[in-house]
């Protein structure tokens, strides 16, 4: 922002009256093409943008295996309780859609995102370190049998 502090001291064909008026207009169109960047630029990491509705799929098919593994077991108040969370997953994945097509009430897509951001940060990031930490563990571990027997 220092340029243009040089740029109004230097007197212009119009003045310094259209020069203050087209400074105005440059700076009002330069912070709207900045946000514009920040959209486009934030729209193209990929995983971020997929990340709510893989987390709600993944809440999803978890409550929908296990309501119907309590179901089979005669656990019938918690198979509830998964069901629950798998009707409240839907409608959150089916509003979520809805607005991010029609791009009415951002605020809402954005704490639907918040939310799905904190589910996978809290719950699905330490798991999926776990069981990559597991696997890794296990085919080193089968590496070094095979490399024994030779």
């Amino acid at each position: 922002k220092q340029w243009y502090q040089r740029r109004v001291a230097i007197t212009a064909g119009g003045g310094s009256e259209l020069s203050s008026q087209y400074l105005a207009k440059l700076l009002t169109y330069m912070e709207d093409q900045y946000t514009h960047y920040i959209k486009i630029n934030e729209s193209k990491n990929i995983f971020k943008a997929a990340r709510t509705p893989i987390t709600l799929f993944i809440i999803i098919f978890i409550t929908h295996v296990s309501h119907g593994l309590l179901s089979f077991l005669y656990l019938g108040p918690l198979a509830v309780i998964c069901n629950i969370i798998f009707w409240v997953s839907m409608f959150t994945l089916g509003a979520w859609v809805v607005l991010k097509w029609q791009g009415q009430h951002p605020e809402i897509a954005k704490m639907i995102d918040e939310g799905a951001e904190m589910i996978w940060e809290q719950g699905f990031s330490p798991l999926y370190v776990l069981v990559l930490a597991s696997g890794t563990a296990l085919a080193v571990k089968q590496a070094s049998q095979q490399q024994k027997r030779k």
